[in-house]
């Protein structure tokens, strides 16, 4: 679909929301929330970025995850995996890995490579990759056929996932909660109000305006967490991701989830160093401010708020497992036993690249620091 269609699809669902807001010059103007808005233009079967169009992910798409850094982010969780699982459910059953929003499959191959190398590929682990961009599924279709034939594995949409209430059951994360919409709220003249967009007819393009929140719940979240947003301040607050949790929990038996994102706990996010909040959009990875350019062809995102996921995880029965920064996860998980001394000059060589890969992991602009990881345990209460 043209980005032209997809303005008139926004322009026209503007009008018929029968919401009203105001511009920043106090003008009325009907307007949808920005988090409506953030879901279709990731979301919508025709228009969303994550729905339609190429793989968005790696050298040709948009950003890079940590799959797309070497071998090794696989194989730490493959290892990980394999000694906690071995000590909760010692019966040695089979046990079902989801890679939700698992893309073009590269985790999971690498994850079903190491359980190879550790004999446990056949009769411990089966994979399914859950992903709801077409291009993404046939990508890894082909990246993990051997293992769909061996019965090791599995491609399916995010509408056919199904439920896993009667196996035990490890859900990956990686990099799924930043690519939920988020509800943006600020405070204006004494009042929480929230961030919409409305369409300017003038300018012929699509404006932000402000609104009433859209749902409830938004200041009661910030009021339990203690926060009190300076003037003008915006922040995010993710509601759905924390309702696909509730979602998910409703699929599954015994399990574990393990989330792996950017983002930090409320007091951080609503910091008075954080004025705009964490809203960047992504596009040829390169990242910029700007959420109305090409709607449905960049990506859009927020940091996650560990405590919010943490909030509904504790309330749907979840028990907490550990948490912490993804180099801090890296170390615990012995990568750096996997260093190598050597002195190869050749900086292509496996061995210089797989080391190159584990310092980049671990020390790259922060961003493992950034990075958290969130690991939660759900008892069989069947």
């Amino acid at each position: 679909m043209s980005s032209e269609a997809a303005l008139k699809f926004l322009k026209e669902q503007i009008e018929a929301s029968g919401r009203r807001g105001l511009m920043p010059d106090g003008t009325p103007r009907c307007c949808m929330t920005f988090r409506d808005y953030m879901n279709f233009a990731l979301h919508h079967p025709d228009f969303g970025y994550y729905r339609s169009g190429t793989a968005r992910v790696g050298r040709e798409g948009d950003f890079y995850t940590s799959a797309y850094i070497g071998d090794i982010m696989g194989e730490q969780l493959a290892d990980w995996l394999s000694r906690l699982t071995a000590d909760l459910y010692p019966d040695r059953a089979p046990i079902d890995v989801v890679d939700w929003g698992g893309g073009t499959g590269r985790l999971a191959g690498q994850m079903l490579a190491a359980w190879q190398q550790a004999g446990e590929a056949d009769d411990r682990f089966r994979v399914t990759v859950v992903d709801g961009n077409p291009a993404h599924l046939a990508r890894a279709e082909e990246a993990l056929a051997e293992h769909i034939a061996a019965g090791r594995a599995s491609v399916r949409s995010a509408e056919e996932a199904g439920s896993w209430r009667d196996r035990h059951t490890v859900v990956i994360a990686n990099e799924l909660l930043d690519a939920f919409p988020v509800h943006r709220v600020t405070y204006r003249g004494g009042k929480l109000r929230e961030w919409g967009v409305a369409w300017d007819a003038e300018a012929e393009q699509l404006v932000p305006c402000l609104t009433d929140p859209g749902v409830p719940g938004l200041a009661a979240w910030l009021d339990r967490q203690g926060v009190r947003l300076a003037e003008g301040q915006t922040t995010e607050i993710g509601l759905d991701g924390a309702a696909w949790l509730a979602d998910l929990s409703e699929r599954l038996g015994s399990a574990v989830i393990v989330f792996i994102d950017y983002g930090d706990g409320t007091a951080e996010l609503t910091g008075s160093h954080r004025m705009d909040g964490t809203l960047l959009m992504y596009e040829r990875h390169r990242a910029h401010a700007d959420p109305f350019r090409n709607p449905g062809e960049q990506d859009m995102t927020a940091h996650v708020d560990f405590d919010l996921i943490r909030d509904r995880a504790v309330r749907l029965g979840w028990q907490a497992h550990w948490y912490g920064t993804q180099k801090q996860f890296l170390v615990d998980s012995g990568v750096l036993g996997k260093l190598v001394r050597h002195d190869i000059a050749d900086p292509f060589h496996p061995v210089a690249r797989r080391n190159r890969a584990i310092r980049q992991l671990l020390l790259s602009d922060g961003m493992s620091e950034l990075f958290k990881v969130q690991v939660w345990i759900k008892p069989d209460n069947r």
